[in-house]
């Protein structure tokens, strides 16, 4: 019988979690008392050496201790602890990162390259708490350092003659013990990319020399400053020693020889010789004029300054000495040196009066900055004396003397606050002049400043808290900007951010959770800065609602007087259940559900609200229902934006837990009634199954008219256009009522409610309804009240928030309404009554071009936004701009928005109208700004982008123009078309020629930060991306040098990563090149972004033309041909690349990963030595989505070399001796080695399934012709696929060819009426015919031969009898089934022509009693002959189905005809030659046809059995378990059973409906009358594994998990006779 040798079932289920690695390292039992750090700043080597001190107390008996240190050199000779020498030694984790020498490894072995640099990725490690931080144990990142301690009585002698306050200092006790040891390291800093930067230095770079300090978030960067223990929660005083140049003249000052060192840095161009190979030293040659050489040089560092001195060994250095006299940690410790201008903001901002207020509370601010931008500082950081002053009279005092700010070059993040100081970017810096990022600015800088309560002097006690020391620092900014702006601009802002957060969390981490997941990029940190001070103002919110005295200010105010003035470190942590005992402590009230939705959950909650009022209950029926979960289950495409940070979520499961279902807690209902009196109502939103919640709020007014006699107030005070009373004024509050004159509604052309509308107004019972009107919810509102409602809400509500939800459901209900003329009236009386707040006209004007269409309201949107622009900041009667005037900002805001909105417009052909397009090309060459005294640099740019916009048409308003142009073919239509409309080409020629003035205008005149020349650049790349002009790369490449402006590299970079140009090999190099070598780490982050992006842009398919691949059709004839289903497949594919991120990963890396050209660029872009560790993880990060995983390499050893010495010419006074290098190639004698263990084979069982007996007939019938069944049958499959297996996931191997071999089987026990030899003769008697075509054979193959599995596939569909081959049969079957009568199952049986060989079994019994060996079946072909019955008559075959795995508990007498040998262990050689060998073997033959004569008896019911016995077992067993009467049970067979359809018969008296036949299983066959009693079940040895049966029902799943065989399988045939 024919099998198939398969490995081991492999385990198969989901695709397990992503886990971070773990680091199991335990705390270490020591703390940091204090530590020291002198420092010495070499500017023209770009190298920092100094030695570092740290004061360690054990908590316990230690015998070494652990210190961080990264990319130093350090000599371990040098360490000394408490001045004694010890042992120590020092590996560098930052040496894993670098390539050895002998690898020979490219971007696909990206894999290897991250487990080797194991140590620098991010670890999950079990978390040490702050508090514990300070009192018992330190955890150290790497401890890369290990230093042993001297004993007690070592240091005690060594130190008996110091002084008695060095003795002190090293906390040595008059009593002879110690309470410390002092860790002395010298250091060298090697490579300054991860601590440390310096700007200025290299040749091309012409800013001023300087140099500061990295961070990050995550520990590991302070270690690569000195030597430390690098733990956010290990917190200890500090003193820091710079030593620096005097002046920028003496950075650069080449040493006289005599004052060089030697073997120093300086000697490196003395008198030594250089190595083979090495580089010839670099000589730095920076250009300083006169006057720059002689600027000073200080530093700006953390703390406060206790000393000033000069170098006494050289005059042009000096020493300047900080102390931090409070615990903090390493990552909070940080310098600047450089020519610095300080500018005294305190006193310059700070008046008289409010000094004296202050008192000794006054806090020093000091402001630092290169030369030449003093009055940028002053006018960028005006208001940062203020925002001290209150933050300090709202909160507390500031916890430390003087708070210094720095401003600097090329840092990634805007600010970076630190100890008593601040890093700022010069980015942040801006003139007098510019008043667009005032407010911005001003808050980030705010930011930093309230850092130093909370983030610096309080710090967050485990990761899960640092959200809330976030949230509270970014709170006391906001309540610092309501003050400064005004309580408009603060509630304006919160609904902005709430908004924004609905929209982006979705399946976004907790804040509890994103402490973890910081590490991952700026994206989380973004998320955090959003979503936590929302958190505290809606939380403070409830609190005040709870009770009225309570407030987070109040809290937080406590807790700082509290961290100031106890000096426990216990009250400098926070952590979230204490904030939160104290909040419900201060509210008396229980924040459990709050905590748990906001914190501990992830999400916002989505509000459907229906309302409906009830006249005969005189209330509002009010339904809320939650549909977040519909939002969370839905698609949403993805944005090439988010591309990069979806990745790095999924890749680390930075996922949220779980779905928040419902959300719970107060909301505050506001009804405006009918005589206009808001009544306020608070209802509970409980947690309910439905996630629907149903109110009944009360009705008030008892009497309609007043509302009727209001509304007429308010049209008689609108048409007369009065003033009113100032008792008028209070009682009716009225925005928007300008322009309500007759003449001006007509020259407006303004619309009013319809009689049908007013009608409805009137007869409703309260004027509108606002819902959560205390804005304490982050949600999603949508109401179902009518939209006169919210324009009433819009013009007649104070709060700007009313007004920015009124403003929302316009632009949320236009997908319904469309364009129309009285939303687009309401709109521009919005924008034009300056009353309202400038963030609502805003809204306003970038609403109204969604109204600007010619089909039904006739252009309506555009002429009200032309009217108001020309209404406010235009000559009367034309577009001709008035000169600028900014005095008014709101004004200056509305004004730079208008001429965006108009750009939008687009008509019916996709195209914006030419009188839209003329009037901003019309602003922009008549803008005048000589009367204006602030700049209108940013205002050009607005208007160079909207002239950008205006020629970018709508491409699926363009597409439907063209295909309905296409439908005409009127000559009429031909001879229009012939006119060509030049006016389009003109006009891009106007625009681009004015567009070029701005951009030629910034090379001789610069703009701010050179924005004409960005401006212009995005302007080109989007005209150039729509196909207006022809792409020109050139034009961007010309800003890619060094000297240019990084903001202006950056746009070009992004630009021509914008127009696709990365599948462009040349230019990918060049952009790596420059990700991975420019100097400068802002223009690194952003250029990585950028092709983060430009890759997303590929995986989604956004260059790609979604039409390409349909092929063209011929409308002569007008018959539009359907094409096949390839289309429609690759728009499947397309779509699926936009919505799903692995398809997307998949389609990217299909057209990445074969790229050797692209797998070398990374690859090099890896190795470069400016890149830190993060940019080299990120690399590594974005290889893992381009290539496919190799986890081999080639490693490159020399060969080992021997010289040979041969004696030359010898003469009397010289001897010549030559000498002559080898590689050795070989050994040089044959040494014993022990040979490696054989590689284990896969564990190959061979597969039986023998199927049950045939089902008789009382009848005797012919054999018919085979037909396919009437019914549906489980497929066959193809002669190529493989069948599957119960287990689909477990791979499956092909059978090596094995010689022929006839399978021979004995009986256990034979009637006697019968002999042996019958058996044998039958079949020899058969004729053995076959048809040509079916004798040819398929080749045999080699047998050591391995061949790979095939893939697993669903059946093909059945085939019909002409084509069931014996070599397809062969073919599809790789279990092939018996029955009980020895009938195949598995293919269809033949006529008795032809011999089938299937069937049969071959067994080797030597007379000496041993086990019984197995043959492989033969690889040649026979066919059997049916069976018959007991009369004779051939029986009709019983349809047979898979069999499923044996169970032993199961009470049926059937056993199991499925058997697995494990031949694992049995060479294929001994196998092949298994039937060679010479010993004296009784070989039987069981043919099918004979089966019917041994079971004619009918005292013959028992069933014969025969068993290949295990080697352990004797002879004498194995011949006696042959011989034991067959009385034990089997479990019984499965119920459902099916075999493919080329293995089912037909017969002509059975014939059956398709339904039928394909629902009834076959009938089982009954035991007969002599075995009455059950088979015992077999014991769990000899439960055999599942066949490889076909399966024909995919609707069942086969389990998931594998079969564990419990002991080596057996070979066992059961056989048993069919019921009489």
């Amino acid at each position: 019988m024919p099998g198939i040798v398969e490995p081991e079932p492999v385990a198969t289920g989901d695709t397990p979690p992503v886990e971070l690695p773990v680091d199991e390292t335990p705390p270490r039992p020591y703390v940091v008392f204090t530590q020291n750090v002198d420092i010495d700043v070499d500017f023209y080597n770009k190298r920092i050496h100094g030695r570092s001190h740290i004061l360690i107390v054990p908590t316990t008996d230690i015998s070494e201790v652990f210190i961080d240190a990264r990319q130093c050199e350090i000599d371990v000779t040098q360490i000394t602890v408490s001045n004694c020498e010890v042992k120590a030694s020092y590996c560098d984790p930052c040496d894993r990162a670098q390539t050895p020498k002998h690898y020979r490894w490219s971007a696909p072995q990206w894999g290897i390259r991250k487990n080797r640099m194991g140590p620098l990725l991010h670890h999950r490690r079990k978390e040490v708490s702050a508090l514990d931080h300070d009192l018992k144990c330190c955890t150290p990142l790497n401890g890369s350092i290990r230093v042993q301690l001297p004993s007690v009585d070592e240091v005690l002698q060594k130190n008996r003659d110091s002084h008695k306050s060095d003795q002190q200092d090293l906390l040595l006790h008059t009593d002879g013990t110690i309470g410390g040891y002092r860790i002395s390291i010298p250091f060298k800093l090697r490579n300054v990319c991860d601590g440390l930067h310096f700007v200025g230095i290299d040749d091309t770079d012409t800013r001023y020399p300087h140099v500061y300090t990295r961070h990050s978030i995550e520990p590991g960067t302070a270690s690569a400053i000195f030597p430390c223990i690098d733990d956010p929660g290990s917190r200890n005083s500090w003193r820091v020693s710079v030593t620096f140049p005097r002046t920028l003249g003496d950075a650069f000052h080449k040493p006289l020889a005599s004052q060089q060192q030697p073997g120093g840095v300086s000697a490196v161009n003395g008198s030594r010789k250089r190595k083979h190979g090495e580089d010839e030293p670099r000589q730095r040659s920076i250009a300083l004029t006169e006057e720059d050489k002689l600027l000073e040089m200080t530093v700006v560092c953390s703390g406060y300054l206790t000393g000033e001195v000069i170098n006494k060994d050289d005059e042009t250095k000096k020493t300047m000495t900080f102390e931090v006299d409070k615990n903090k940690a390493a990552k909070h410790i940080g310098f600047a040196v450089g020519p610095f201008e300080h500018i005294d903001l305190w006193s310059e901002f700070r008046s008289e009066e409010d000094d004296t207020k202050l008192g000794a509370n006054a806090v020093k601010v000091h402001g630092y900055c290169l030369p030449g931008r003093a009055e940028e500082v002053r006018n960028t950081c005006a208001a940062l004396v203020t925002a001290v002053d209150h933050l300090v009279l709202t909160f507390g005092r500031y916890p430390f003397e003087s708070y210094k700010i720095c401003f600097v070059d090329d840092m990634i993040e805007d600010t970076i606050p630190l100890c008593a100081f601040s890093l700022c970017s010069t980015r942040l810096l801006y003139p007098q002049d510019i008043v667009d990022t005032e407010v911005d600015t001003t808050r980030t800088l705010v930011y930093s400043l309230a850092s130093q309560w909370f983030g610096v002097n309080i710090v967050p006690n485990t990761k899960g808290d640092i959200w809330l020391v976030v949230g509270i620092a970014w709170f006391m900014t906001d309540h610092f900007i309501k003050a400064l702006c005004g309580n408009n601009e603060f509630r304006f802002r919160m609904k902005s951010m709430a908004d924004r957060l609905v929209e982006v969390d979705i399946r976004r981490p907790s804040l509890q959770e994103i402490g973890e997941h910081l590490y991952l990029g700026s994206f989380e940190v973004d998320f955090m800065n959003l979503k936590a001070p929302l958190v505290l103002f809606i939380l403070d919110r409830r609190l005040s609602k709870s009770s009225g005295t309570a407030s987070i200010s109040k809290i937080i105010s406590r807790m700082v007087s509290k961290a100031n003035t106890s000096g426990q470190a216990s009250d400098e942590v926070l952590g979230s259940d204490a904030f939160r005992k104290a909040c419900e402590k201060t509210g008396n009230t229980r924040l459990e559900h709050f905590w748990n939705q906001w914190v501990v959950m992830s999400g916002c909650p989505r509000f459907d609200v229906f309302q409906r009022f009830n006249k005969k209950r005189l209330c509002v029926e009010m339904t809320i229902r939650q549909t977040q979960d519909i939002a969370f289950l839905k698609g949403r495409p993805l944005n090439k934006n988010d591309f990069w940070r979806n990745v790095m979520e999924v890749n680390h499961a930075a996922h949220a837990a779980e779905l928040q279902q419902s959300f719970t807690g107060p909301m505050t209902i506001r009804i405006h009634e009918a005589d206009g009196t808001p009544y306020e109502h608070i209802v509970e939103i409980r947690e309910d199954a439905a996630k629907s919640v149903k109110f009944e709020i009360p009705y008030n007014t008892k009497y309609k008219r007043l509302k009727r006699n209001r509304r007429q107030r308010e049209r008689a005070l609108a048409s007369s256009n009065a003033k009113g009373t100032e008792e008028t004024q209070r009682d009716l509050y009225y925005l928007g009522d300008v322009m309500q004159h007759p003449d001006e509604i007509e020259d407006w052309d303004f619309r009013d409610w319809d009689e049908e509308t007013e009608t409805k107004m009137d007869q409703e019972s309260y004027e509108w309804i606002r819902m959560d009107a205390d804005l304490e919810w982050l949600c999603d509102m949508q109401t179902n009240l009518p939209p006169y409602m919210y324009a009433s809400q819009l013009q007649q509500d104070r709060d700007v928030v009313a007004q920015q939800d009124s403003m929302l459901f316009l632009h949320r209900s236009f997908s319904k309404t469309g364009p129309h003329p009285l939303v687009s009236t309401i709109l521009t009386r919005t924008l034009l009554d300056p009353r309202y707040y400038y963030g609502i006209r805003v809204m306003a004007a970038n609403e109204l071009p969604r109204h600007a269409a010619n089909e039904h309201v006739n252009w309506i949107g555009l002429r009200h936004l032309l009217k108001a622009f020309q209404h406010f900041f235009c000559h009367p009667g034309t577009y001709t701009p008035k000169p600028n005037d900014f005095s008014d900002k709101r004004q200056y805001l509305v004004q730079c928005v208008i001429p965006e909105a108009i750009a939008r417009i687009r008509g019916e052909d996709g195209k914006c109208p030419k009188e839209a397009r003329r009037f901003i090309l019309e602003q922009l060459q008549a803008n005048d700004n000589t009367g204006n005294v602030y700049s209108d640099h940013l205002y050009i740019c607005r208007l160079i982008k909207a002239l950008a916009i205006c020629q970018i048409p709508d491409e699926k308003k363009t597409k439907q123009q063209m295909s309905m142009s296409l439908s005409f073919e009127d000559a009429e239509d031909d001879e229009m078309g012939d006119v060509v409309d030049s006016e389009p080409e003109e006009f891009r020629d106007l625009a681009l020629e004015e567009v070029e003035r701005y951009r030629r205008m910034d090379q001789y005149s610069p703009s701010y930060q050179n924005c004409f020349t960005i401006a212009a650049l995005d302007a080109f790349c989007h005209l150039m991306k729509a196909k207006v002009i022809p792409l020109n790369p050139v034009m961007f490449v010309q800003y890619l040098q060094d000297k240019t402006y990084d903001l202006v590299r950056i746009k070009a970079c992004e630009s021509l990563v914008e127009l696709g140009l990365l599948g462009n090999l040349s230019f990918l190099r060049f952009f790596l090149t420059l990700v991975s070598t420019d100097s400068s780490p802002f223009v690194r982050d952003q250029l990585f972004k950028a092709l983060c992006r430009g890759l997303a842009g590929i995986a989604i398919g956004e260059n790609e033309q979604s039409d390409k691949h349909a092929p063209k059709q011929s409308t002569e004839d007008g018959l539009i041909v359907e094409q096949d289903n390839a289309i429609m497949e690759e728009k499947q594919k397309a779509k699926a690349r936009r919505e799903d991120l692995s398809a997307a990963l998949a389609a990217l890396k299909a057209e990445t990963t074969d790229d050797e050209n692209l797998q070398a660029a990374v690859w090099k872009a890896m190795d470069s030595p400016v890149l830190t560790i993060a940019e080299r993880i990120n690399i590594l990060e974005l290889c893992s989505i381009l290539f496919e995983e190799d986890q081999s390499l080639i490693v490159k050893l020399k060969y080992p070399t021997y010289w040979t010495v041969e004696r030359g010419e010898k003469s009397r006074q010289r001897c010549l001796v030559m000498f002559k290098e080898h590689f050795r190639t070989k050994s040089r004698k044959p040494h014993a080695t022990q040979p490696l263990p054989p590689k284990p084979e896969p564990k190959r069982t061979i597969t039986l399934n023998l199927n049950r007996g045939m089902s008789f007939s009382a009848k005797a019938t012919t054999p018919s012709a085979i037909q396919p069944p009437p019914a549906p049958a489980a497929p066959t499959p193809k002669p190529s696929d493989a069948i599957r297996s119960p287990k689909p996931a477990a791979p499956s191997v092909k059978q090596t060819p094995i010689p022929k071999e006839k399978l021979k089987e004995q009986p256990k026990e034979k009637p006697k009426e019968q002999p042996k030899e019958k058996p044998r003769e039958k079949p020899r008697e058969k004729p053995k015919e076959k048809p040509k075509e079916k004798l040819k054979e398929k080749p045999k193959e080699k047998p050591k031969e391995k061949l790979s599995a095939p893939a697993l596939k669903q059946p093909s569909t059945a085939q019909g009898p002409k084509e069931r081959t014996p070599l397809k049969q062969a073919k599809q079957s790789v279990t092939v089934a018996m029955s009980r009568g020895a009938t195949p199952s598995g293919p269809q049986e033949k006529p008795k022509g032809s011999e089938y060989r299937e069937g049969s079994i071959s067994i080797h019994f030597s007379e000496s009693g041993e086990r019984p060996t197995v043959e492989p079946p033969p690889s040649e072909l026979k066919i059997g002959a049916p069976k018959v019955n007991g009369n004779g008559n051939p029986a009709p075959g019983k349809l047979s189905r898979p069999l499923k795995r044996a169970s032993t508990e199961s009470d049926g007498p059937r056993p199991t005809k499925v058997v697995k040998l494990d031949t694992s262990k049995i060479p294929r050689k001994e196998l092949e030659i298994l039937g060679k060998r010479s010993n004296r073997k009784l070989l039987v033959k069981l043919k099918f046809s004979s089966w019917h004569k041994l079971r004619r008896r009918k005292d013959a019911a028992q069933a014969g059995s025969i068993r290949a016995t295990p080697k352990h077992r004797k002879p004498e067993e194995a011949a006696g378990s042959s011989q034991r009467p067959p009385a034990a049970a089997a479990p019984p067979l499965p119920k459902k059973v099916s075999v493919p359809a080329s293995s089912r018969l037909s017969f002509p008296q059975k014939q059956s409906s398709p339904s039928s036949s394909s629902s009834q299983p076959a009938p089982q066959a009954q035991p007969s009358a002599t075995s009455g009693k059950p088979r015992k079940p077999l014991p769990d040895t000899r439960k055999p594994l599942p066949s490889a049966a076909p399966i024909a029902l995919p609707s069942k799943p086969p389990s998931a998990s594998p079969p564990t065989p419990k002991g080596p399988p057996k070979f066992k045939i059961k056989l048993k006779p069919p019921p009489t």
